[in-house]
């Protein structure tokens, strides 16, 4: 019953993220845009790019 629920779930989310894909593209596109400036003005760019790289590549390490 829990997995019907799990799986429930998952597909709705997926059907709201998927109906709405332009506003979230938008979205997270403004929020690094917004993001990234910051950091370049306040001289945190290449640090915080060098952390996003680490965790990236933390991430694809562990799907392999």
């Amino acid at each position: 019953m829990i997995t019907l629920i799990a799986l429930a779930t998952l597909v709705a989310s997926l059907f709201l993220v998927v109906s709405n894909l332009r506003a979230v593209v938008r979205d997270a596109y403004d929020t690094l845009a917004v993001s990234a400036i910051r950091a370049h003005e306040d001289g945190q760019l290449v640090p915080r790019l060098a952390f996003a790289t680490l965790w990236a590549m933390i991430f694809a390490l562990s799907c392999f």
